[in-house]
């Protein structure tokens, strides 16, 4: 099982707006592209930075499926996505690979 991780540093005024945002379009868009099964979202609750820290983990069984995803859809859907809350969000990503889990 492979994770696609994107962690995102918000603002607190936008959090809401941005929680919102997240859930509503954002997070189905990504699932449409069909190459994810499914996600979670945590958030970081010891983060040193200000404001709120998420990550948002959406998981594929196929590391091809999420280089795809990243070549084809990712650059517009997260620049979309960066466009609506300038200078209010930073984010990273990073692919994981899960070893063991119970």
């Amino acid at each position: 099982m492979f994770l696609y991780n994107i962690t995102f540093l918000v603002d607190e005024p936008a959090e809401k707006q941005w929680l919102d945002e997240l859930k509503n379009n954002y997070i189905p868009t990504v699932l449409e592209t069909g190459f994810f099964q499914s996600y979670q979202l945590l958030q970081v609750l010891d983060s040193p930075n200000e404001g709120s820290t998420y990550c948002l983990q959406f998981r594929t069984n196929e590391i091809s499926s999420l280089q795809s995803y990243q070549s084809l859809y990712a650059p517009q859907i997260e620049s979309n996505h960066q466009q609506i809350f300038v200078n209010q969000l930073v984010t990273f990503t990073s692919t994981m690979k899960i070893i063991d889990e119970q």
